[in-house]
């Protein structure tokens, strides 16, 4: 019985372990697009940081990632306010 136990124990231990798996990587807004390379970059929370990568000798460009989605708003709830008698 004890062996069972300390399987079926292990076991869910293993699954948990599994189950976190790696974080999935960050999607960022702003790509650097490098025309005379074909590469492109999408690494930037702000226009302006990919604009000051792009330009330069790069002389690259940055536009919006398409595989971007904002994280939706928090809905932040109030508590109801009691009537004190």
């Amino acid at each position: 019985m004890r062996t069972i136990i300390l399987a079926i124990s292990a076991l869910a231990a293993w699954a948990a372990a599994i189950s976190e798996g790696a974080a999935a990587a960050p999607v960022y807004r702003y790509c650097a697009h490098y025309e005379d390379r074909g590469d492109v970059t999408c690494a930037y929370d702000t226009f302006q940081k990919c604009l000051d990568t792009a330009r330069g000798p790069a002389g690259g460009t940055c536009s919006e990632n398409p595989a971007y989605r904002p994280l939706p708003a928090s809905i932040v709830r109030h508590k109801a306010k009691r009537d004190r008698r």
